[in-house]
Parts: structure tokens; sequence; C-alpha cells
């Protein structure tokens, strides 16, 4: 999925070494910005500052922005919200530079360098989501302690008495539970 307001022109960069050019741009978080646990609202418009500045061989983009992620406890099923801040660095070379002419044991990272596109431009998206998608948290937690669900009722740990518990009489045994009458011991089966 390729936004084209992440897609920005070298035009006004000189390519003079340590020319700069800053510019501020609106990206919409897309619908596909996580996993499954936890992902970025879609449809939420994100500020990105992006500085370019000219280097050998190619153009550094140096990104920023801030985003809020959220997901769903994997115990207790309860809203997880996260903000960061986001920042990432990379490279984007000239077709044709040095550093894309792959050595026998560079092969695979060769093909992970960022190019200048055709007519000068750069898209930013792949970066972008690059320093993003490692902030998700795989496993979310509302808190480090936090006990779940209790296995039988469904209900949560931290909303239910200290004492709670369930007599769960083995069927093997339901019969022999009978003779005990009411004076069955709770937690003995």
């Amino acid at each position: 999925m390729t936004d084209n307001s992440l897609t920005l022109s070298l035009a006004r960069l000189p390519r003079a070494l340590g020319s700069t050019l800053h510019q501020d741009l609106v990206w919409v978080t897309p619908d596909d910005l996580g996993t499954p646990s936890m992902s970025a609202v879609p449809g939420v418009p994100l500020d990105v500052s992006v500085d370019l500045t000219s280097v050998e061989d190619g153009v550094l983009v140096q990104l920023s922005t801030s985003v809020d992620l959220v997901g769903e406890c994997v115990r207790c099923l309860d809203e997880v919200r996260e903000h960061h801040d986001v920042s990432s660095a990379e490279v984007y070379f000239e077709p044709g530079a040095p550093a894309l002419t792959p050595t026998d044991d560079e092969d695979e990272e060769v093909e992970d360098l960022f190019v200048i596109g055709e007519r000068d431009t750069i898209n930013i998206e792949t970066q972008l989501r690059d320093a993003i998608i490692p902030l998700v948290d795989p496993r979310p937690l509302c808190s480090e302690d936090c006990a779940g669900l209790c296995d039988v009722c469904g209900e949560k740990w931290a909303d239910l008495p200290s004492d709670h518990e369930h007599f769960v009489v083995d069927p093997r045994l339901a019969s022999l539970a009978s003779l005990l009458g009411d004076d069955a011991e709770p937690g003995r089966s």
C-alpha cells in the first residue's frame, strides 16, 4: 500500500555535500500498521517532520513523529494504550552508487538498502513503517502483574474477591460426592 503523500521530490535539495531541506507532512495511518494484538489507530493523521541532507552517493533522510498504539491485554482483554516518539535515519542511495554493488558476502544486505527513485523522488513509507512496527508489543499487558481472567467463570481476577474459587467435582467421583452431602470440604476433589 503506497501513500503518495510520502513520496518526496528531491528537486529543491542542492546536491552539494551537507545541503539540507526540511519538510513537514501529514500521513494518515493505514489499517495495516501493526499486528492483531496491537496497532496504530487507523485514519489518525500523524505529523511527520522530515530532514533531508545531501551526502556522498545519496541523501540522508531523518524523520520524526509520534504515534499512539492501541491493543488488548493478552491476559484480561482490557484496552492497552501506548504513546511512542518515533525517529529514524536512513540513507537513500543514487542508482549506481558503489554501496548498491553486491559483494559475495553482502548480497542480502544490498537488497535492504533504500534507492532514490524515478524523477529524483524518494518514498519514505517503508522507512516510516520500519520505525513504527518494532514499537508494537506482540503480547501487550495492561500491567506487569495482571492476573488475567478466571478460567472457570471468565471474570477478571482483579475484580473478584480474594476468596473466589470454584468447587469442581471430578465427574468420575460425582457419585461419591453425593454421599458427602453438604459437608464436602471446598477445594478437595
